[in-house]
């Protein structure tokens, strides 16, 4: 009873998650709009994080913090740094909303990682999710006028889902075997480091701490979008298996296009619809469990049955 309580919690935990995430599309739409460049927007959000996360359980860093965590901490905060730098250099190039959906595909890269590692190879409806997602990505890059158009932005979020699957891949694996205050702490604390220097080797605009908007939004993105959505995330995957957590964070997309037709940065198109509505089967689908065979009560269809579920 407990443990479906907790599970329950944690469920709700990541799909609060996934709608600040939805609106952190467009904090970080308006951080860029205020001319702030992708490694600043990234080093003063974890700056930000890591400063309340360190001030608020400090004693509990103290305390739990051990030097083999530290190896967990740099990688997840490794992947966790390249995902966000790469997602908002892809929104300078593509709209809120596609950066959404195609951001959301790293749910259907998940069990293929997790393939890659564990050499179980996922059922047959994760590969057909997947050649669903990758059909509402295309239907999502075609204009009716001119064909096809898979711009660099597009690319460059696809390229930000694979590190983001990577992200929850490890997450769900250190995760279960650190304190969740140490691995959030860690990884906030190495992306913060990670965006400094590019930040000094690409940009150097000191200037841009005195924008009024983008510093808003800056911190916007730094409590809310990143502090408190992984502290929730790292919490709530001690609980929930790693492509499960994947499914419910995806949801992520359709929050930030909702939000991004409401303020006006998308409008709502056939593609949008059609694309999006495609890539959200792709990412449920994962989760739909099959209707059981009749007569399949042996040994071996069970075990058959249980396989063709994950």
């Amino acid at each position: 009873m407990e443990k479906n309580r907790m599970e329950l919690l944690s469920n709700l935990s990541l799909l609060l998650v996934a709608m600040i995430w939805g609106s952190g599309f467009i904090g970080s739409q308006l951080a860029l709009d205020a001319h702030l460049s992708s490694a600043f927007i990234i080093f003063v959000r974890f700056a930000v994080a890591t400063i309340i996360v360190g001030v608020v359980f400090y004693k509990d860093l103290r305390q739990n913090m051990k030097k083999e965590h530290l190896k967990g901490g740099i990688m997840i905060g490794l992947f966790l740094f390249l995902a966000f730098y790469v997602q908002t250099v892809g929104l300078q190039y593509t709209t809120p909303s596609n950066n959404a959906f195609i951001t959301a595909s790293n749910v259907v890269m998940v069990p293929f990682l997790w393939w890659i590692i564990s050499k179980k190879r996922p059922g047959v409806k994760v590969f057909v999710s997947s050649f669903l997602c990758l059909l509402g990505i295309g239907i999502l890059s075609f204009n009716f006028s001119q064909g096809l158009s898979l711009r660099a932005g597009d690319l460059l979020t696809l390229l930000c889902a694979f590190l983001f699957a990577c992200q929850i891949i490890a997450t769900g694996v250190l995760a279960k075997q650190m304190d969740a205050k140490v691995v959030v702490f860690l990884q906030f604390a190495v992306a913060t480091v990670l965006g400094f220097l590019v930040f000094m080797l690409t940009d150097r605009n000191f200037s841009a701490f005195a924008s009024p908007k983008g510093m808003g939004a800056v911190i916007y993105l730094g409590v809310f979008s990143t502090c408190l959505c992984y502290f929730l995330q790292t919490t709530a995957q001690q609980h929930v298996d790693s492509a499960k957590a994947a499914i419910i964070l995806a949801t992520e997309s359709l929050f930030g296009t909702i939000f991004s037709v409401a303020l006006g940065y998308d409008k709502l198109t056939v593609n949008m619809v059609l694309g999006g509505v495609i890539i959200l089967i792709s990412i449920l689908m994962t989760e739909l469990k099959l209707p059981k065979k009749k007569g399949s009560n042996s040994p071996e269809a069970e075990l058959l049955f249980e396989e063709e579920q994950k």
